[in-house]
């Protein structure tokens, strides 16, 4: 029987893709509809990161560092399309 904590690891890290996900499509929306590059295809390599993560943790594998560079990426693409979208100058 697989331990608690790693199971409510394994389903946030799932949850943590949806919601980039949702990102990614909400960029693609933008993109199609105003005509500006947003890079919406960027937003899938942290999704992927979590899911490979989540399976790694399952695994009884450490996905930490996954994880990690997924939460990195996605906070540095999240100012790129804030910014993008919100139309700060630079």
């Amino acid at each position: 029987m697989a331990d608690i904590g790693i199971v409510l690891e394994a389903y946030s890290l799932i949850l943590a893709s949806v919601i980039t996900f949702f990102l990614f499509v909400i960029g693609r929306f933008y993109q199609l509809n105003v005509g500006r590059e947003t890079h919406y295809n960027w937003f899938l390599v942290p999704a992927i990161l979590f899911i490979s993560s989540a399976v790694l943790r399952v695994l009884d594998y450490d996905g930490v560092i996954l994880a990690g560079l997924g939460a990195v990426l996605l906070i540095i693409l999240t100012i790129i399309i804030y910014t993008i979208m919100m139309g700060v100058e630079k």
